[in-house]
């Protein structure tokens, strides 16, 4: 009796990871928003726009090397709200990252990859995180959206 109760206890324990399951692998991609910080008004889509889309750059550099990430642009899924960025990341996972908006203007990302927990059936992945621009604290708003304050 007590060999079948380990036994149950163990298949119990154990379930999760039988069978198709699905584990994440890295996560190195982010959304953002450029916005005026005393307006509010988006920067790069709509009528007061003030950088070009299809210009801005979002790379960093290794050694000698510039490692561009790759950037689009797309329509945002909150209804009713501008258009985002989207960078996905390199996967060495630089933590300085530089956004070039213009040939005059250009801010430092710092990024962090947090350990996320997965276990007990899948191992543990990272995610980006955007924590500041030029030194200064970034919000993040519903959806995992990053407002970038220019």
């Amino acid at each position: 009796m007590k060999t079948l109760f380990y036994f149950i206890l163990l298949l119990t324990l154990t379930s999760c990871c039988l069978g198709n399951r699905k584990c994440n692998q890295d996560y190195n991609s982010s959304r953002f928003r450029i916005v005026d910080k005393t307006s509010g008004n988006d920067l790069v889509f709509g009528s007061n726009k003030i950088y070009d889309k299809y210009f801005i750059t979002f790379y960093s550099l290794n050694g000698l090397d510039t490692i561009f990430h790759h950037y689009g642009a797309g329509p945002n899924p909150n209804p009713g709200q501008d258009s985002l960025l989207f960078v996905v990341f390199d996967y060495r996972k630089k933590e300085m990252v530089f956004v070039r908006l213009s040939n005059t203007d250009i801010d430092t990302l710092s990024l962090s990859y947090p350990i996320v927990d997965a276990s007990p059936c899948c191992p543990d992945y990272t995610s980006a995180k955007p924590t500041s621009l030029n030194n200064n604290y970034l919000e993040q708003i519903t959806g995992g959206i990053t407002i970038l304050r220019k």
